[in-house]
């Protein structure tokens, strides 16, 4: 069986790799660890590791299917959709919010912690690094790249906001979240229409996405922006 694996250079899918298995495991397992710590909940450590343990696993698991290549076929829904991005989502939503220790969690987290993940959304620029490569169509590569790298670099005027407890605070994390949300759904939308153009064509789309280790992109980044951002508001709310 022929590996799928990504046409971009070696040192290219290596820089993600290193990337993706540091920064936003950890900046989830630090963020799930310090809100222990303030709320004096026994085992953060603990919880931090198994954090970082879950999704060293799934991003192994996704890596490995979509090097058999199954992710790759031009399908409506995409496969990596129906089984990664859709599961990851519910097991979020179903088991994670409900279980106790994450209530836990959640109830001592501040909202700059929370907005601090999402500085990992820096990565997208590897968007921009795989579309050099003709890997991926332009229109995918500006709507994952733009609308992260601008979520992630807003992260720092919106805590900055909320530390010197300005005003205009909650009201600049509401714009902020927002824009956050509908920059994630615009990527979804984006692919799934890229898609749909290029299986009557037989044309390539954006299956390069799907390839490893560019895969754990949409298997890991759609369900976990969209359940955190779903935390900052509620957040919000109390």
């Amino acid at each position: 069986m022929e590996l799928s694996i990504t046409q971009v250079p070696l040192w290219l899918s290596l820089s993600f790799i290193v990337s993706f298995v540091t920064v936003p495991v950890f900046l989830i397992a630090q963020a799930a660890k310090a809100a222990c710590s303030q709320g004096s909940i026994k085992d953060g450590d603990k919880i931090a590791k198994r954090i970082i343990l879950f999704y060293w696993v799934f991003l192994a698991i996704v890596g490995l299917v979509s090097l058999s290549g199954y992710y790759m076929e031009n399908v409506l829904p995409p496969r990596i959709m129906v089984f990664t991005i859709i599961p990851l989502f519910l097991f979020y939503m179903i088991y994670v919010s409900r279980s106790t220790w994450f209530k836990l969690i959640f109830k001592h987290i501040r909202l700059e912690q929370l907005i601090f993940i999402h500085i990992f959304r820096f990565v997208g620029v590897f968007f921009f690094l795989i579309y050099i490569y003709d890997a991926i169509p332009l229109e995918f590569a500006l709507a994952g790249g733009i609308g992260d790298l601008v979520a992630a670099t807003l992260v720092f005027p919106v805590i900055a906001a909320l530390r010197m407890k300005r005003s205009y605070a909650k009201l600049l994390v509401w714009i902020w979240n927002i824009i956050g949300l509908l920059d994630i759904i615009s990527v979804l939308a984006t692919a799934l229409i890229l898609t749909h153009k290029a299986i009557p064509i037989n044309e390539v789309g954006v299956q390069q996405i799907t390839t490893f280790p560019f895969s754990w992109i949409p298997a890991f980044a759609p369900a976990t922006i969209v359940f955190l951002h779903i935390l900052v508001f509620r957040k919000l709310k109390e």
